[in-house]
């Protein structure tokens, strides 16, 4: 059977999703992953982890021209089986297109709920949106409505108990390898923090992009909070404005770090992941109490696990039913939890080890890549 997996944009930090993915059942099946690509090129984070086939579509993103290139879009989909990742306008409706004029079946793989943004307008708020994008059916406004059509899919995966309850999705984690993802050897992790300039530093390490619904400043605050020189809060997705912001503020600017300089270095950094990852005395996963937060289940908190390090993470999602017992979890936006919770950690090694070890253990067992790639091996059976 041949399996599509479809991309709103092959920029987008999505494409990371859809190759694990792909890699889980390119041994059973044929594969490929397909999307536009609007601005740019291929996710950096991304781009040599499998092979992508873009789409020349490069109006899929204004009306008239985007009926156009749904329908081309749709053509160039050859999987017995779309899998859209996110209900996006440049990604559902091609695959919902493609299932009417061919019979293919069709899986929504929702990571959050994108319309969370649009339902937290208000009127006056949804009024100027409109008024902005209407002529945009890839903006914001326009994902309540290809939500709408997620009933037409033959299944929804999502990530939490909250797309299952808005949705009917059936929750599929996206499993870590923890053959790759484990403790690292004490002296290689010594050498990369001498080579980053890090020595003698306490080290709390968020192992994701800085976006701004994840609330990564407040941990950023925290840090400051303690009143300490040894410590720093290294950040291993790309820089960019947000990242560059959050290095100048007045406050907190000068305990940030983020390695991932340009394209070539956030490359390395993702290849490498596993000994960034081990510099970590804490590693965290802060969610702002948002709706759009709430919809999610970040995939960074397995790899955590698997590091068997300490984690500190925000008390939002599902975070509390998969950290219970085995990480410290914090009010979300209270800078002083976090304060404490990281001087905690910092101050007690071998209850930070025992903590990281049952943290090991419960992904080994539960969020391990085995399981979830029989998850996705059945379903795709299901659809034969």
């Amino acid at each position: 059977m041949k399996v599509t997996f479809l991309v709103p944009d092959l920029g987008w930090p999505i494409v990371g999703i859809a190759a694990r993915f792909a890699k889980y059942v390119c041994g059973e099946h044929e594969v490929e992953i397909v999307g536009p690509r609007l601005w740019g090129g291929t996710n950096a984070m991304y781009s040599e982890e499998f092979e992508y086939r873009a789409v020349d579509c490069p109006k899929i993103y204004r009306f008239p021209e985007y009926f156009r290139e749904v329908r081309k879009l749709a053509r160039a989909l050859r999987g017995d089986v779309v899998i859209s990742m996110k209900a996006f306008g440049s990604s559902l409706p091609a695959a919902l297109l493609a299932k009417r004029e061919r019979g293919c079946r069709v899986v929504a793989y929702l990571d959050e709920w994108d319309g969370a943004t649009a339902a937290e307008w208000s009127p006056g708020e949804r009024l100027r949106h409109w008024r902005r994008d209407w002529m945009h059916p890839g903006n914001a406004v326009f994902v309540p409505r290809v939500e709408r059509r997620l009933p037409e899919c033959d299944a929804r995966l999502g990530t939490t108990r909250f797309l299952e309850r808005k949705f009917g999705c059936r929750i599929f984690h996206v499993g870590v390898d923890t053959d790759r993802f484990k403790p690292q050897d004490p002296a290689a992790v010594a050498a990369l923090k001498r080579e980053l300039g890090l020595e003698g530093k306490k080290l709390a390490v968020f192992g994701g992009v800085a976006r701004a619904h994840k609330g990564v400043e407040i941990y950023a605050e925290a840090l400051a909070r303690l009143g300490r020189d040894d410590v720093a809060l290294l950040i291993l997705g790309p820089m960019d404005e947000g990242m560059r912001g959050m290095m100048r503020h007045p406050a907190y600017g000068k305990f940030v770090c983020c390695p991932a300089t340009d394209a070539e270095a956030t490359r390395r950094i993702h290849r490498d992941m596993p000994r960034y990852l081990g510099l970590g005395d804490a590693l965290i996963v802060p969610l702002a109490d948002t709706a759009l937060a709430r919809s999610q289940m970040p995939c960074k908190v397995f790899e955590a696990m698997a590091m068997g390090k300490p984690i500190v993470a925000s008390a939002v999602s599902d975070l509390p039913e998969v950290l219970g017992g085995c990480g410290r979890l914090v009010a979300p936006g209270s800078p002083e939890a976090v304060a404490q919770a990281l001087a905690a950690v910092f101050a007690d090694p071998a209850a930070a080890r025992f903590m990281g070890d049952r943290a090991r253990a419960r992904c080994i067992e539960k969020y391990d890549v085995a399981a979830s790639r029989n998850a996705l091996l059945e379903l795709l059976d299901e659809l034969k």
